[in-house]
């Protein structure tokens, strides 16, 4: 039973979704980022050995959540990105080897890592093909993860995220956009990126979190399963949702651009979480309507 678990990223928006969930739970928490105000049990600096030696505690999960945090940063500065993910990730494997071998990583991949050309619901087994540098850098880390996993016994489970939202969601399309549509109440015409037509599979940030909490507890030695909601939603749909909540009458007009590393359609198949407990109860209308209230509670 996980009694103390560290948090990298810990200020994120998953990070800080957790600390608080686990902290509630009665966990005790650590968590290390790059930013933040540090505390009795938050590190501020980043995921590297040294630091990680620093918390002097056997910690039983930890859950590896910072690395780059978007295509877009990745394809922009893929080196420094690649160190945040794949070097960051390396650090970790190794302090468990020499310091902490029966801790649980828990580490966020995404479905990024299978690319563009695959039937949809995509499983888990399914051939990896990402288009994106960030998606090539999660593949990367998966490669490392089982490496480590097999060679020196390590727990390791990896958690391919879908399209991930919720209270606290600071970047990415629902953010954007609903920035965007307050700017521009008024207006008669909102132009939006892309077709309108991409398919995305939104998990809520709280339905997330159940499955992390189900990996941390279970004796599965390597594993990676998928987190999602099962269900396809097109982007367009999302935009209307949330114009309705915001009260945006004006048309969304599409410039039907295609973003690199943006694939058409990206669906999860969740038979294998749903065999081991996972259970999502957040619908997308209802998750964007928690999400449209606090946004306009924090704007």
């Amino acid at each position: 039973m996980t009694k103390k678990a560290l948090i990298t990223g810990i200020n994120g928006f998953i990070g800080s979704n957790c600390a608080k969930y686990f902290s509630q739970k009665g966990l005790e928490v650590f968590g290390i980022d790059i930013f933040g105000e540090p505390s009795k049990n938050i590190l501020i600096g980043e995921v590297d050995l040294s630091n990680l030696i620093k918390f002097n505690q056997e910690f039983d999960a930890i859950i590896h959540l910072a690395g780059s945090g978007t295509v877009g940063m990745a394809q922009g500065c893929p080196e420094l990105e690649h160190l945040k993910t794949v070097g960051s990730t390396e650090h970790i494997l190794n302090y468990m080897k020499e310091h902490n071998s029966k801790a649980k990583l828990i580490y966020s991949s995404s479905a990024a890592v299978y690319g563009d050309l695959h039937r949809n619901p995509i499983c888990e087994a399914d051939t990896l093909n990402p288009i994106s540098v960030y998606g090539q850098h999660k593949v990367e880390v998966e490669k490392i993860c089982e490496e480590y996993s097999k060679t020196f016994g390590l727990n390791v489970n990896i958690i391919r995220f879908f399209s991930i939202y919720g209270e606290g969601l600071k970047k990415q399309l629902l953010w954007d956009f609903s920035n965007r549509v307050i700017k521009n109440i008024d207006a008669e015409i909102l132009p939006c990126f892309g077709t309108g037509t991409e398919k995305r599979d939104f998990i809520h940030i709280q339905d997330a979190i159940k499955l992390i909490e189900i990996l941390m507890n279970n004796d599965t030695k390597f594993d990676i399963i998928n987190c999602g909601l099962g269900v396809e939603t097109s982007v367009i749909d999302i935009l209307k949702l949330i114009s309705n909540e915001l009260n945006f009458t004006g048309e969304l007009v599409f410039d039907n651009m295609v973003k690199e590393g943006d694939p058409k359609i990206l669906v999860a198949n969740i038979d294998k979480a749903l065999s081991i407990g996972f259970s999502p109860k957040i619908k997308v209308e209802d998750g964007i309507k928690e999400y449209i209230r606090w946004f306009r509670e924090n704007n």
